[in-house]
């Protein structure tokens, strides 16, 4: 089994070049892309439960690696069901030399489609609904020690006619041929097994933004970050937050301490120190700060992540005074010159590689255009990545097209609108939240949504 290794700070996507040798490494970070099998049917069933996922034939699998998608997406198609469905089964095998005391055991999957079930060692790890946004299962009590392989089964539904999540088959829907390319069947994004302490941030659990204070003379950053306890007793910890320069100097810090009671997750408010003239981000200068969050527990630092942040505010002519109709950045208009993009590839549809989203990026830029719109679905994470760091704005979408409205779909969609939200809301190119550009979501609840928005994200002005 060929597995390839990160000493990371974090989970979070690095989005500005930046040393930080003087950290330890905390965490360990293992792609589990290669060496899958999967086996896919066009039976429209869909089910979670049932399936002791230990109990595999792959002789007659195909072996694939991840990103993978099993529709292969052959263009714009004014077919009722130009979409695969049915549903899709992956599994491979994986192991762990040694089980660390005090140590959890994480699968972190960035996307499958459209609903994820997970298996490990025959016994369900969790599920996920909707394929666009990530979700970790906590897998510690469930893997083999010393070396012993581990069976790692997921089972990715997309049948027909779904009606509890956001648009995910425009051949499905009321615009009958408006099919808009394939949507997800499979594991479309990268899959990790991540080693922490069992005192941890949280996934994207640090959020920062400055306030409406900020200027070309000044800024204050607030902060926000859960750290959950996965022990058996209340421990104490200390939370300590440092911004670097690109040269990985220290500007600010600041320190908190608190004490978290088992099973919990603390959100702990921190404001850092102001900071004098600081290096706006902006199209022409897409400059970050890295922020450092440091946990400790008796002096001892136990988990760490890195959280790059451009320092910039924006301005939307709608509820501005004055006649100025211009979208400022930094107090400085800038003429947006942008492209919308469908995340579909002729050949493996949304199972796009990082060299291939690297490309596409690159041919943006060249081009001329300066803004980005995810059509109609949040992109792979390592978008938001290149667009932070080659200075281009950015609209982000969730899906609101649908046909239909139940207290299941509502339920979904507000869950999946946080996930959204919480892994993009650091982002300093990010100028825009989209429930779509056609968006047919009942008043009530597009108004309900949109005020879920501006809470998640306090830079939100509207």
């Amino acid at each position: 089994m060929t597995t390839l290794f990160k000493n990371l700070i974090g989970v979070s996507l690095v989005l500005c070049s930046l040393s930080l040798s003087a950290q330890v490494n905390l965490r360990r970070d293992v792609l589990l892309n290669d060496n899958w099998y999967s086996i896919a049917s066009d039976s429209n069933q869909h089910a979670y439960d049932g399936f002791e996922a230990s109990g595999f034939n792959i002789t007659s699998w195909e072996k694939v690696n991840v990103p993978h998608n099993w529709d292969a997406y052959g263009g714009y198609r004014r077919l009722r069901h130009g979409n695969r469905h049915g549903y899709a089964w992956y599994r491979r095998i994986f192991s762990v030399l040694h089980k660390e005391k005090d140590k959890r055991y994480f699968l972190y999957f960035e996307g499958v489609g459209s609903y994820a079930t997970v298996w490990v060692n025959g016994k369900q790890a969790g599920q996920h609904a909707g394929g666009r946004t990530t979700f970790t299962l906590d897998v510690t009590d469930l893997i083999k020690d010393n070396n012993q392989p581990n069976t790692l089964a997921v089972r990715a539904d997309h049948p027909a006619f779904i009606t509890d999540l956001p648009w995910v088959c425009g051949g499905c829907s009321d615009e009958r041929g408006f099919s808009e390319g394939s949507q997800p069947m499979g594991i479309f994004r990268p899959v990790h097994l991540i080693t922490t302490s069992s005192i941890r941030i949280e996934p994207f659990g640090v959020h920062i933004w400055n306030d409406t204070s900020v200027s070309e003379q000044s800024a204050i950053l607030h902060l926000e970050t859960t750290v959950r306890n996965y022990s058996t007793k209340p421990v104490p910890v200390t939370i300590t937050q440092q911004l670097l320069n690109k040269a990985g100097q220290v500007i600010v810090t600041t320190t908190s301490s608190t004490t978290i009671q088992p099973g919990d997750a603390l959100v702990t408010p921190q404001q850092l120190p102001e900071i004098k003239s600081p290096h706006l981000w902006s199209v022409n200068d897409p400059w970050c700060y890295t922020l450092v969050t440091t946990i400790s527990q008796n002096g001892k630092p136990v988990d760490a992540v890195s959280t790059p942040y451009g320092i910039r505010w924006i301005s939307w002519p709608i509820g501005r005074t004055g006649s100025n109709k211009q979208f400022l950045l930094n107090g400085k208009p800038v003429f947006i010159n942008g492209i919308a993009e469908y995340e579909h590839m002729i050949g493996s549809s949304h199972a796009f590689s990082e060299a291939e989203i690297t490309a596409r990026m690159q041919q943006i830029k060249a081009v001329g255009f300066n803004a980005f719109r995810d059509a109609h679905q949040p992109h792979n994470l390592r978008y938001q990545h290149l667009l932070d760091s080659m200075g281009i704005l950015w609209w982000t979408q969730l899906s609101a097209h649908i046909w239909y409205d139940s207290p299941e779909f509502r339920r979904n969609f507000k869950t999946l609108l946080k996930e959204w939200v919480i892994e993009r809301r650091n982002s300093p190119s990010l100028i825009l939240w989209g429930l779509q550009n056609e968006s047919k979501l009942p008043e009530d609840f597009a108004k309900e949504c949109t005020q879920l928005i501006r809470e998640l994200d306090p830079t939100t002005s509207s």
